[in-house]
């Protein structure tokens, strides 16, 4: 079987196929939108206002588009 090196360790060409794979994923993953300190909390604010109304444990996430 051949390795290839990486920084960590040896690693068998599958399962850094594997490795590749998940980076990829999760950076299509990472989505998030880039918010200042101020913009969260006000999504932190109406999320408890709206915990509050309905009763139910509210959270908003913000997501690039």
């Amino acid at each position: 079987m051949s390795h290839i090196q990486s920084s960590v360790t040896e690693l068998p060409t599958n399962c850094k196929s594997a490795a590749e794979h998940t980076a990829q994923v999760l950076q299509a993953e990472d989505r998030y939108a880039d918010l200042t300190d101020h913009c969260r909390q006000k999504i932190t604010d109406l999320e408890q206002d709206l915990s509050r109304t309905t009763g139910e444990n509210v959270v908003l996430v913000a997501y690039r588009r």
